[in-house]
């Protein structure tokens, strides 16, 4: 059964679908959403693209507030993304801050799953900031948990660690795994927190011929900062959506 949004929730995602331009004609363009338990954690959105999705995307957030645990904050990437072939699933793992994140987080992940039909499909996680971290982690207990497993992790101004309850051992993520890391240049605080999370990596074992590193740069009213990926902008489609095409291109060539 779909779980009826809370009005918090739901007056969000109708603010951010009427932005853009266009007025109501921005909202028909939308992707189809689909929300389970999303009023709490362990749910989810399920964004559906207009034909057989091409791939799957897991979109793990960063810390915030209400509207952060939402998809509001990101959702014109997300019709990007779904516009381009895959279907997103947006894991809701926290309504206020929350040390044990993970399990919510998988959780959300096998609700969505368990609706969707994936066999074959390629899987990118996806993380901004607390969530970037969160993405590599979930990678570490996919399979174990029967969740999908990705074949590649993107991380964009990432912190070292996303469950702080404990510590999530790294050792399990494939070594065929592609890691790509976005840091934003005015970023200082992602370019600590990149460093870190790659550390966590290499003690792991993790091969380092799998990362990727690129640097999302500022352009004219732009900054790249720790919220630039909040943008939409042609410079931060440039720094941040660019690079993402590229490794699902990278991802379908497998």
């Amino acid at each position: 059964m779909k779980a009826a949004l809370t009005p918090v929730v739901l007056a969000v995602l109708l603010l951010v679908a009427g932005c853009g331009g266009g007025g109501g004609s921005a909202a028909s363009t939308r992707p189809a959403v689909e929300g389970l338990q999303t009023q709490q954690a362990k749910g989810a959105w399920i964004f559906h693209p207009a034909g057989t999705p091409k791939r799957l995307i897991i979109f793990f957030h960063g810390q915030g507030d209400e509207t952060e645990a939402t998809p509001a904050n990101h959702r014109d990437w997300i019709d990007h993304l779904v516009k381009k072939g895959a279907v997103v699933v947006y894991p809701r793992y926290e309504q206020v801050y929350s040390k044990a994140v993970l399990d919510p987080a998988v959780a959300g992940v096998r609700k969505a799953s368990d609706r969707l039909e994936l066999k074959g499909l390629p899987v990118l996680a996806l993380g901004y900031s607390r969530g970037a971290a969160l993405a590599v982690e979930y990678a570490a207990v996919a399979a174990q948990q029967h969740v999908p497993v990705p074949d590649a992790v993107e991380s964009v101004n990432p912190v070292p660690y996303g469950e702080t309850a404990r510590i999530v051992d790294l050792r399990p993520v494939r070594p065929r795994t592609v890691l790509a890391v976005i840091v934003s240049e005015k970023d200082p605080h992602a370019a600590d927190g990149a460093e870190l999370l790659l550390q966590r990596l290499r003690v792991a074992g993790f091969p380092g011929s799998q990362i990727e590193l690129n640097v999302a740069k500022s352009k004219g009213s732009f900054t790249a900062d720790h919220l630039g990926p909040l943008s939409s902008s042609p410079a931060a489609r440039a720094a941040y959506w660019a690079p993402t095409d590229a490794l699902i291109r990278q991802l379908n060539r497998q």
